[in-house]
């Protein structure tokens, strides 16, 4: 039976690739530009470094496991007027999965601009723009066929031809666009809105030669900032995130209560803000799941839990998956205070 269950998953994991559908996070907000173009360097500061690993369905096969890392700057910012800047970045996505060892590698450049329109609520809307490669080889050595089970001594002989292929690989260029508003009425309440188009030009990823195309996707997210009050620690951070590829809808849906543990201050020997996140979330038909970060100075980390609730249950014992996460927000010596306090981005 286990054996069964194996080529039954790994046969899923082929028609996923086949179908064409993208891996995703979790803590799909603290992966700002691979949710979306338009968030390439609109951050408060000078550099930003992310990293993500998810690992899950480690208790039914071998794990499926996907590694992201990425960095972004504002760019031309002190030649710009009016506070517009344009920014770049670089992302590098590894996605394995299972016991097809089926690995996808992308390399990405993107490019961003931002537009300052003013007003009280301090609009900004940025338009990004994502161009990259990207390599898919699956690897079926490793599967039990039917054809290798030895009748005369009843049992299995990997010695035996399987008559399958052994795997295949392929090649090919993508694209992504999105925008995002970000605005915020005062200290208390910051917004970022974004809508994004992943793949638009529906590159094939066929491995075996076939007209296999990646399907397009159309994503919408939302994440917000809300101060309870000028003297209060604690911030609500609500986030939602929508994306329609293909016949796959994926919901993501949560909220984070953030703890101000202590703030920075000249006149005592505290210099580093530290804060602690807390937080619960939904995926549609799929999972619930627990967050908890830790922000210190200009580093955070933070992990996730998955609770499955799919009809892959019985098998997974309600046991879904982890992440990790780490992230920098460097902000260079001048006006070191001012970047720190500004409330312009999320």
């Amino acid at each position: 039976m286990k054996k069964v269950t194996i080529l039954l998953l790994s046969l899923f994991a082929i028609a996923i690739s086949v179908s064409a559908q993208d891996q995703h996070f979790s803590q799909f907000y603290s992966s700002p530009i691979t949710l979306n173009p338009g968030n390439t360097g609109v951050f408060n500061g000078d550099l930003r470094a992310s990293t993500l690993y998810r690992m899950q369905w480690f208790t039914v096969t071998n794990p499926y496991k996907t590694f992201t890392i990425a960095l972004d700057a504002p760019i031309f910012k002190k030649k710009m007027k009016n506070q517009d800047f344009f920014a770049a970045g670089i992302n590098f996505n590894n996605d394995n999965q299972g016991p097809v060892r089926l690995k996808t590698n992308a390399y990405n450049l993107l490019v961003s601009f931002t537009k300052f329109i003013g007003g009280r609520q301090k609009h900004n809307i940025t338009l990004g723009y994502e161009i990259g490669y990207a390599t898919k080889v699956v690897t079926l050595a490793p599967l039990k066929w039917d054809s290798q089970w030895d009748a005369s001594n009843t049992s299995y002989n990997p010695g035996l031809p399987s008559g399958e292929p052994l795997g295949g690989a392929v090649g090919y260029l993508d694209m992504s666009t999105g925008i995002v508003w970000n605005f915020n009425t005062d200290h208390l309440f910051r917004s970022a809105l974004g809508f994004s188009f992943h793949h638009f030009l529906a590159p094939n990823v066929s491995l075996t030669g076939a007209n296999d195309r990646l399907y397009p996707k159309l994503g919408f997210q939302w994440l917000v900032n809300y101060k309870l009050s000028e003297t209060s620690n604690t911030t609500l951070e609500p986030a939602v995130l929508v994306a329609q590829q293909g016949s796959s809808l994926l919901v993501d849906a949560g909220l984070n209560f953030k703890f101000v543990l202590s703030d920075r201050s000249h006149y005592t020997d505290n210099r580093n803000d530290k804060a602690m996140h807390i937080g619960a979330f939904y995926r549609l038909h799929d999972a619930f799941f627990v967050t908890f970060k830790f922000d210190y100075a200009d580093v955070s980390g933070s992990i996730a839990y998955d609770v499955n609730i799919s009809g892959l249950t019985p098998a997974s014992h309600s046991v879904g998956g982890f992440e990790l996460m780490l992230a920098y927000r460097g902000i260079f010596v001048g006006h070191r205070n001012a970047k720190r306090n500004s409330v312009r981005f999320m």
